[in-house]
């Protein structure tokens, strides 16, 4: 049980922050007097095939917009979708951080009563 814990865990630390590296790097890179597009567009595909896996569905339709934004090199539009994926992921982090102190409590708990 102890495994799964922290295994789960860990899960939910490295998908946080491994989205706030890539949210990050999409802020910095659009500000670029050149932006690559195609670059962003590959960081937003890697934040939505992240969310996906761990079931961050608000973030993950979040990140169409911003590969559309891509699609269209339209930087006004991509900023506007960055704002929306950024607001998703701290409401998804924020949930997800609930679920990782419940776990921590419940390994916490089965500990004592094993004592």
């Amino acid at each position: 049980m102890v495994g799964r814990t922290e295994h789960f865990v860990q899960l939910i630390n490295t998908y946080c922050l491994d989205v706030e590296s890539i949210l990050a790097q999409l802020a910095s890179s659009i500000d670029l007097p050149e932006v690559d597009f195609s670059k962003l567009a590959a960081l937003a595909a890697e934040v939505t095939e992240r969310s996906s896996r761990i079931g961050a569905e608000h973030v993950r339709l979040a990140c169409v917009d911003l590969m559309q934004a891509c699609e269209q090199m339209q930087k006004q539009k991509f900023l506007l979708a960055l704002d929306w994926t950024k607001t998703e992921f701290t409401q998804t982090q924020n949930k997800l951080q609930v679920l990782v102190q419940m776990e921590r409590r419940i390994m916490r708990l089965e500990a004592k009563q094993k004592n």
